[in-house]
């Protein structure tokens, strides 16, 4: 099984640095796109990781592949690189509002 990472130039980079060797460089969301039309009918992936802006910008697409495929490849959303500095953990947000205490405040 596969990991593949479809993403700009920083993105692809990250990864490539961590081992991943399936890696698409794309400059906007009709390249990624077209790309992952040829992802979705590879039958060893596993994982596909994407730039939760270019997912914003295709979310039909993703929609239907997920309607079609279910649940497996897992399409796995991370935040931009822009995006990095304003994007909160879910998971903190979640246990702040059930405790009523952000327990990750390092202040």
């Amino acid at each position: 099984m596969r990991i593949v990472v479809v993403g700009q130039s920083e993105t692809v980079i990250g990864f490539q640095l961590a081992g991943i060797k399936d890696v698409y460089e794309v400059n906007d969301e009709w390249e990624a796109e077209n790309v992952l039309r040829e992802i979705k009918d590879m039958p060893d992936v596993a994982i596909v990781i994407l730039p939760r802006g270019i997912a914003n910008k295709i979310r039909k697409f993703l929609n239907d592949w997920k309607m079609e495929k279910g649940i497996y490849p897992v399409i796995l959303e991370i935040p931009d690189v822009q995006e990095e500095e304003k994007y909160e953990d879910p998971m903190r947000s979640l246990i702040r509002r059930a405790i009523g205490v952000d327990i990750y405040n390092k202040r």
